[in-house]
């Protein structure tokens, strides 16, 4: 079963005035005949098969899609050929492709031509709002943030069928099959409804025909052409004529829709299908070949189907056939490099090459505007599957090394920006590509620079995702790195849980930047009951998420509930065993429990599944400082070291290894590093701290703590970093601020014997036995 909705609308179509009824049924029409009323162009496109394994696949949506076309192939549908007719099914109807397909129509069609649409497949609305008049989903569509891509908005549609209709006054006519069996995004506030609400709305003053009544099903099955759905199935021989009941060799709008509710509703009985025709009546839509017609009413009489496609001559074969070999060559040179992704390098050997030489190519006139569009189509499809990923909470993408995202995405802006002059600043889909753009510049951005509080640096990160909203409001990844950048870049909270919230009201389903903000909070900034409150927000969305249930390790291990933390790890595993993050995260719970051989082996998995995340090297450098195997530890912080030079805790790890075997000057080398990476490293500051404290560099000593309390006021961390403080103010014989230091990290930690010997100490200098006792 499956709900469905399809619209034939006739924007501008073969409709016949009241003068005209009376006149006598036109004959049939050779196909000369036809080609001298205007040319037809038709973009057929069919999903069953999505690629996003939680969007319910369709059984024949694509059948029907093929079924449709191969309609328009024969003679009764306009003989499209290859140049005239384009089908995209399942693979290969992609965002991207669509989008390239249908602004090709821009560019062909003419004046009085013919332009037939024809879309079979999802079609849902997430977000009950006035600025989202739904999404019909490509195969590339992610399962939750339709907004970031991998559909095509209803928007761009209208934007599309309004410029061919009134630009380059062309007929058109659109046909979708917009199905939704089973739980879409917008399933809870009735998507497959309201899409078809604004699928009305969209298109006026024409015919439009729903497969269904509101709040029924549409039914698909093997007894209709060996596996169809019953409305297409009879819609499509319908059309080819047997739903002309007056035998007047056209089939009408009030003829196909009597013709459908007789068929339709009889066959799906005992289930309720009543199909729904709003419009004139009197419109044509088909005209009869009678050959066809013959035929198809033997082989239903025989019960087979007898749709056979013609293929068409193909535009690129015609045009290269006049062409000289040397353009012939440099022309597949072009398609070989898209394919292999060379787009702009190497120089003279890359896709960028090619076609600035193909495009100033006079025989090659009739090909320039589909060479433009494909290399902008491919240019973008990278970006857009890892944007997916992202939006899908794609446990894969979110859990990826930075190193690993760097490679992957470094590209990316170079990519986007020609895509964007490929299709230039009037395109409808421009705008997008420019946010893209930017939002990976943003990322990158900060990558390279990760000395996070750098308020230059952050505010040039945040720059980056401020101009992404600008080209796209609301724009759900835009707000969640601007979130990260206000976590991690200029550490301003409040902000950063404004654009997380901003992001999730964006995108209702997508727990990434909650799990991202409450991980955040908990381990950089240790607000403990801050990151829980957030964590209850992402699991009333989604109990099950392992990203959020990874968030909730180091909030119980902060609170010491190890128990807890290990449960809560072992159970993230049962439901993703692949991600090196997740290993990790177990093998810290394991380090905190004291268990040596469960933690070496649990950090060596994290390791195995992911050589380039430079954290499980840190971890194991501090399991084996822990157990004084210095050999051992200094190798797997320089192994961490070398997966990422600019990883700011195995440098502080290394410096620190080093300030305990007493080699001074290489610590010092090493923290620095460390805080020049990331200058809210407390173990970096602390650790030069007790350095120069050992030094009786008094002074320096005391800059380096409170550096740490600038960060760090309240925790176990502030607690040592004011006793190290007290011990520099004793050897600057400040002992009143000394005494004070001691008191308030005795009041943080009522165990730190540190502070307390040190308190005891500079109470004796002041002479004050008793108390010093």
């Amino acid at each position: 079963m499956r709900t469905s909705l399809a619209i034939f609308a006739l924007l501008l179509g073969l409709s016949l005035s009241a003068q005209q009824k009376s006149i006598k049924p036109l004959p049939v029409l050779p196909a000369e005949a036809l080609a001298k009323a205007g040319a037809t162009y038709a973009v057929v496109i069919g999903i069953s098969d999505y690629q996003d394994l939680q969007i319910p696949d369709l059984r024949f949506a694509d059948k029907d899609a093929q079924a449709f076309a191969n309609f328009l192939y024969s003679p009764a549908g306009g003989l499209l050929d290859g140049d005239h007719l384009q089908v995209l099914t399942n693979t290969q109807a992609t965002a991207g492709r669509i989008a390239e397909a249908l602004d090709a129509l821009i560019e062909k069609v003419q004046k009085d031509d013919q332009v037939i649409i024809y879309f079979s497949g999802h079609g849902d609305v997430e977000r009950k709002t006035v600025s989202q008049p739904g999404f019909l989903l490509a195969w590339d569509a992610p399962s939750r943030v339709y907004m970031g891509g991998g559909t095509y908005s209803l928007a761009f549609l209208q934007e599309v069928v309004t410029t061919l209709s009134t630009q380059n006054l062309a007929k058109v006519t659109v046909i979708t099959d917009a199905c939704h069996a089973g739980k879409l995004a917008g399933s809870q506030i009735g998507g497959s409804q309201l899409t078809a609400a604004s699928l009305a709305k969209q298109f006026s003053n024409e015919v439009k025909i729903l497969s269904c009544q509101p709040g029924e099903l549409s039914l698909e099955g093997e007894q209709w052409g060996g596996g169809r759905g019953i409305f297409s199935y009879h819609l499509v021989e319908g059309l080819f004529g047997l739903a002309d009941r007056n035998g007047d060799g056209t089939v009408s709008v009030g003829e196909i829709d009597r013709y459908l509710e007789d068929k339709v509703t009889a066959e799906a009985a005992p289930q309720t299908q009543v199909p729904m025709l709003l419009g004139n009546k009197s419109e044509r839509l088909a005209t009869v070949n009678a050959a066809i017609l013959a035929d198809l009413k033997k082989s239903k009489a025989r019960g087979l189907p007898v749709f056979a496609v013609t293929e068409g001559r193909s535009l690129e074969e015609e045009v290269l056939a006049k062409l000289d070999s040397g353009i012939i060559k440099k022309y597949w040179a072009f398609k070989k490099a898209v394919a292999e992704k060379r787009f702009l390098e190497p120089a003279n050997n890359c896709a960028e090459a090619f076609y600035t030489s193909l495009s100033g190519e006079p025989g090659l006139a009739p090909l320039h505007g589909f060479l433009k569009r494909n290399f902008a189509a491919a240019l973008q499809d990278d970006a857009q599957q890892a944007l997916n990923r992202l939006l899908k909470n794609d446990l894969i993408e979110a859990t990826k090394s930075a190193r690993t995202k760097y490679n992957e995405y470094k590209n990316f802006p170079a990519y986007l920006t020609r895509a964007a002059q490929l299709l230039g600043e009037s395109h409808y889909f421009y705008p997008e590509l420019m946010a893209r753009k930017n939002i990976f510049e943003g990322y990158l951005f900060s990558t390279q620079n990760r000395n996070y509080n750098d308020k230059s640096t952050g505010e040039k990160t945040i720059n980056y995702y401020r101009e992404a909203l600008r080209w796209q409001p609301e724009h759900p990844l835009a707000y969640f790195f601007l979130g990260s950048a206000f976590c991690r870049s200029v550490v301003n909270l409040d902000s950063a849980e404004y654009y997380v919230q901003l992001a999730t009201d964006a995108a209702p389903k997508w727990v990434l930047p909650i799990a991202s903000l409450a991980t955040d909070l908990s381990t950089r900034f240790r607000q403990i009951d801050r990151a829980q409150a957030w964590l209850e927000k992402g699991m009333a969305i989604d109990s099950s998420s392992a990203l959020l249930l990874n968030a909730y390790q180091p909030i119980y291990s902060a609170q010491k509930r190890l128990d807890l933390a290990e449960k809560v790890m072992l159970k993230v595993l049962e439901i993703d065993s692949t991600r090196s993050w997740f290993y990790n995260n177990l093998a810290s719970v394991y380090f905190e429990q004291r268990r040596a051989k469960e933690c070496e082996w649990a950090y060596l998995k994290a390791i195995q599944l992911d050589s380039t995340n430079p954290a499980p090297f840190c971890n194991l450098g501090n399991l084996f400082l822990q157990l004084q195997n210095f050999e051992k530890s200094e190798y797997y912080y320089r192994k961490g070291i070398v997966v990422d030079s600019a990883g700011s805790l195995n440098h502080s790890g290394l410096g620190i290894l080093f300030m305990i075997m007493n080699r001074n000057q290489d610590a010092i080398f090493y923290l620095k590093n460390a805080l020049r990476f990331d200058s809210t490293n407390l173990s970096a500051w602390g650790s030069l701290g007790n350095i120069y404290l050992n030094n009786n560099q008094f002074s320096d000593a005391l800059s380096m703590y409170r550096s740490v309390l600038a960060l760090d006021s309240t925790t176990r961390n502030a607690s040592y970093s004011l006793s190290g403080m007290g011990q520099a103010l004793i050897g600057l014989d400040n002992l009143e601020e000394a005494i004070s230091a001691f008191e308030r990290s005795v009041s943080i930690d009522s165990t730190n014997i540190y502070a307390l010997a040190g308190w005891a100490s500079a109470l004796m200098r002041k002479n004050d036995l008793e108390n010093a006792e």
